[in-house]
């Protein structure tokens, strides 16, 4: 079981502004839950609390029973996908896959040839064992976001974070990467919590949502019981609403389709 908990966590900065409050959120072993929200509504700030990259001000976080609200952010098992790719320019595919494992110390440090099984067995997973001899420039956009994502689980970890890794991708890129998060976390069944602001996202990947709004959490469900009980008005606008407006646009751009067909 590696499940994660949030009790009663608070994050404040020394200018008095909380990010977060109070949040007390569960989330189970193997679940895709997915934070989602408006620009500033602490996700990102939520999930780098976890992540050991933010102070928690108030309350406890836990990974597998154990808190870790004072573990550095290497021993607490996880791996983590950023907006940015965050790859080195200089280093191949390869090195830039197996560069946190070669840094590990200790018994934590794995022979070389388990970090070459991991590359095989990852790389032939993301579709990249034709690139790993290549630098992130020579790789498109697509093709750099699945390095950033085999870099994180090379490391098995316990937990797997994601901060809006698809938002520098084009439309169809998008669509395609979401289809092989989850097709990857089908087959690995990693607990991984995902932030995103956008519904669509939100509502394709996850197992349940966590809908938070100035730092506050307004709903935790599944997402079509979010959609169709959203728990206030905040909820009703914010996903219910945008995903009606969608659905009105398809709509309409189907029908002037048919008429322009029958004409």
């Amino acid at each position: 079981m590696v499940n994660v908990n949030f009790e009663h966590v608070s994050k404040r900065y020394e200018d008095g502004f909380e990010a977060v409050k109070g949040l007390s959120l569960e989330v189970q072993d193997g679940e895709f839950l997915v934070l989602l929200g408006p620009s500033g509504c602490g996700k990102s700030t939520t999930l780098r609390m976890l992540a050991g990259l933010e102070e928690v001000t108030e309350g406890t976080i836990s990974i597998d029973g154990v808190t870790v609200n004072h573990l550095p952010a290497g021993a607490r098992g996880l791996g983590m996908v950023f907006q940015s790719y965050a790859l080195y320019p200089h280093m191949t595919v390869r090195d830039n896959m197996t560069f946190g494992l070669r840094m590990a110390k200790g018994k934590e440090r794995l022979s070389e040839a388990e970090i070459n099984t991991r590359v095989k067995e990852t790389a032939n997973m993301l579709e990249l064992s034709e690139h790993l001899g290549k630098k992130p420039k020579e790789l498109s956009g697509g093709q750099r976001q699945r390095v950033a994502l085999g870099r994180a689980l090379i490391r098995r970890p316990q937990v797997l974070l994601m901060d809006e890794p698809l938002s520098n991708l084009d439309a169809e890129l998008r669509h395609q990467m979401r289809q092989e998060i989850r097709r990857l976390h089908d087959e690995l069944g990693t607990t991984t919590i995902y932030v995103t602001h956008d519904q669509i996202e939100a509502m394709t990947l996850a197992d349940r949502v966590a809908i938070l709004d100035q730092g506050v959490l307004q709903q935790h469900a599944p997402p079509l019981e979010a959609y169709k009980q959203p728990a206030n008005e905040f909820v009703q606008s914010f996903l219910c609403r945008h995903l009606d407006d969608l659905v009105d646009t398809a709509n309409t751009l189907l029908r002037s389709d048919a008429q322009e067909g029958g004409n």
